[in-house]
């Protein structure tokens, strides 16, 4: 009986030590998969975004994101982050995450998170972006900002 236990728990255990191997390696494939996309595209936009001109930036970004944002308040938000200063520039782009869903009113999509650190005039920034997949190109799902300089 206790050598049956033991048989269960030793199969579980396998189990689990499986699928945190099966997790990683799809995890690692993943990365390298966009690490040769995502991440030249990733360099090419932060300074493009980093200039502050919402005109050059609105094309960057998916067409949902201005259904509830009017233009007065993407150019306030740009304002603000114009606090930064000019981007000497950035460090590489850090793999985060991957995640691939689907729904009724959009079909399947497939957002893909990098981390950067960016070195900005008035202090350096971390710059988190999400990046929807479209086949042949990305588009900005979500892009955030953290840095002190934006409190001063």
């Amino acid at each position: 009986m206790i050598k049956n236990m033991f048989k269960w728990l030793g199969i579980i255990f396998l189990g689990f030590i499986s699928l945190i191997i099966i997790v990683a390696v799809y995890s690692g494939y993943k990365q390298s998969e966009y690490n040769e996309t995502a991440v030249p595209y990733i360099k090419k936009v932060i300074p493009i975004i980093s200039e502050w001109d919402i005109e050059k930036a609105k094309p960057l970004f998916v067409s949902a994101t201005f259904e509830n944002t009017s233009d007065e308040d993407f150019e306030k938000l740009f304002r603000w982050l114009s606090k930064l200063g000019t981007l000497k520039n950035i460090e590489d782009p850090t793999f985060t995450q991957v995640h691939s869903g689907a729904t009724i009113q959009d079909g399947t999509s497939t957002i893909v998170t990098y981390t950067v650190i960016g070195h900005y005039e008035n202090g350096d920034a971390t710059i988190t972006i999400r990046l929807l997949d479209s086949e042949d190109s990305f588009e900005i799902y979500h892009f955030k900002i953290n840095s002190l300089a934006l409190i001063e």
